[in-house]
């Protein structure tokens, strides 16, 4: 039990972050989960079905940056807004820091709703009514963030960052003849995940008076983010090129590989959102510096 706790229960209660034990858990058992489901959906896998699970990803990490907000008290500062619907979710006690509002619970819950999302658009027979579900679930969730919008310079630091990185990776996919959507998008979501790490940890902590006078900084919840931000000054700059080669070389030997098209979709979804969810919380907390 005691092993259970220092590695599971102990990183969640306390807001430690990810070890490489639960790092390996995890990511064994959203491997053998996600082609578990693949073989359920295997013949939807295509270019379109990839899309279509985005707005899922959207809502996850809104509902996680929620949480955030509640845990750091951004969030009951602007209970009066949205005619005191800010208030209303802070007091309903549904998105309080938890299992299921912290990772990996989040995943989970999000995955449930996406499997009910499926069996309704299949019961429709419409296969459009799955990408629907998940942005009318997301908007309001997004909404109620909105009143807590602040730090919009790092959010144009992280841009103008994201934006030239991504430029620069699509100039070697195009040379690599790898210009199809699901490479771009995998590209920019760990690009975006990248910057937006690098952003709070090596540019928030450094200039903002939250970090530098009140001590609320930013850390390195992922393993491989918290080594290289802790091995060195601006360690996390060496972790946002790794995860950029990664993704680079990851999407090529996709492309090499021989498979059939929805195994290949389908390796493509994982790496879009693997990337592109912690990017999406990322920018968001910090948008709210929660």
């Amino acid at each position: 039990m005691g092993f259970f706790e220092d590695y599971f229960i102990n990183p969640i209660v306390e807001h430690t972050g990810y070890n490489i034990v639960n790092t390996l858990v995890y990511a064994i058992i959203a491997i053998v989960a996600a082609y578990t489901l693949f073989l359920w959906l295997r013949p939807k896998f295509t270019k379109k079905f990839v899309l279509y699970l985005l707005p899922f990803v959207l809502l996850g990490s809104t509902v996680r940056v929620l949480t955030d907000t509640i845990d750091t008290g951004i969030a009951q500062q602007h209970a009066s807004a949205i005619f005191g619907l800010v208030g209303a979710a802070v007091n309903s006690g549904i998105y309080s820091y938890g299992f299921l509002t912290a990772t990996p619970g989040i995943y989970l819950v999000t995955a449930i709703i996406l499997i009910l999302a499926i069996l309704i658009s299949d019961f429709l027979k419409e296969p459009k009514v799955l990408p629907t579900i998940g942005i009318i679930l997301w908007v309001p969730h997004f909404v109620l963030l909105l009143p807590m919008f602040v730090s919009w310079f790092y959010l144009a630091v992280t841009f103008l960052l994201v934006i030239s990185l991504c430029l620069l990776c699509f100039v070697v996919l195009s040379k690599w003849k790898m210009n199809n959507l699901q490479t771009k998008l995998a590209v920019l979501a760990h690009v975006l995940d990248g910057c937006a790490s690098f952003v709070a940890i090596e540019v928030f902590n450094r200039l903002s008076p939250e970090c530098t006078v009140l001590g609320k900084c930013y850390f390195g919840q992922h393993v491989v983010e918290s080594f290289f931000g802790k091995a060195m000054p601006w360690g996390t700059a060496i972790y946002v090129a790794v995860k950029v080669l990664f993704v680079l070389f990851a999407c090529r030997i996709v492309e090499n590989e021989k498979m059939n098209e929805s195994e290949r979709n389908f390796i493509y979804a994982l790496i879009i959102i693997f990337g592109l969810a912690p990017g999406i919380r990322n920018v968001l907390r910090l948008l709210c510096g929660a």
